[in-house]
């Protein structure tokens, strides 16, 4: 700008001294003041080139301040998009996640509903048996039925699945109110923990036996007593004969 304000000076002092020459009436004196005008004149071009030049230079940073707004308009744009990214992630994981707790849940209320179930299931069955034990004080015990066995031995004879026979036709037609008492025994012989667990043999036998029968399980109670209770004298051979038994009996509520 200031090298164009030169030419102007030059041009301008140039055209003046020009138009003196050629009308040969031009002074020193006048030649200085109007050389003075155009000095003035291009002095106010050159401040308002300056001004100008100002103004651009303004401009020019005003439009930097927009560019690096708008830059960091972008920039901040992209990191937004990057945590709405992120949190768009995270909104994703906590679905799941709810999602995965909302299963363990349900699995949860499904084992407690089973559980409950199992509960009353048991409630129940707990209630069956103490309405059965209960019920046992009104129990009316028949006769005593007997079967024997042999030295050592838990085997039935025919004699004895005859009598059972007979016992269980006793209850064949019943659906309920009744229950059978099974009792094993043994002699005095041998080693008297031997003769429990022969007595139980012998229980067991019988019990077997009427569930073939179709007596159901549940309705048969049995128990092993060794030496207890002998009815026969285990001195003598009769006498030791009659304690190895099983002694049946059917209760019948009143």
């Amino acid at each position: 700008m200031h090298t164009v304000s030169r030419q102007f000076t030059i041009l301008g002092v140039s055209a003046l001294t020009a138009t003196l020459l050629i009308s040969g009436c031009a002074t020193k004196k006048y030649v200085r003041e109007q050389t003075g005008a155009v000095d003035t004149k291009l002095t106010g071009v050159s401040g308002k080139l300056t001004e100008v030049e100002g103004r651009t230079r303004e401009n020019s940073e005003r439009i930097d301040a927009v560019d690096r707004r708008a830059q960091q308009g972008i920039t901040d744009a992209a990191g937004a998009r990057g945590a709405a990214a992120a949190a768009d992630t995270k909104a994703t994981q906590a679905q799941t996640a709810a999602t995965a707790a909302q299963t363990t849940a349900t699995t949860a209320q499904q084992t407690a509903t089973t559980a409950n179930q199992g509960v009353a299931a048991a409630n129940t069955r707990i209630q069956t048996v103490e309405t059965r034990i209960t019920n046992l004080d009104k129990y009316t015990a028949g006769p005593t039925q007997t079967v024997t066995f042999k030295v050592n031995s838990s085997t039935l004879d025919d004699a004895a699945k005859s009598t059972l026979d007979g016992v269980a036709s006793q209850v064949g037609s019943l659906a309920s109110g009744f229950m059978i008492e099974i009792q094993g025994f043994a002699s005095a012989e041998g080693d008297p923990n031997a003769n429990v667990t022969l007595s139980e043999r012998r229980a067991e036998a019988v019990q077997r036996y009427l569930i073939s029968k179709n007596v159901p399980l549940f309705r048969i109670s049995i128990v092993g007593l060794g030496t207890e209770k002998p009815v026969g004298d285990n001195k003598t051979r009769s006498g030791r004969e009659q304690n190895r038994r099983v002694e049946v009996r059917v209760l019948r509520t009143s």
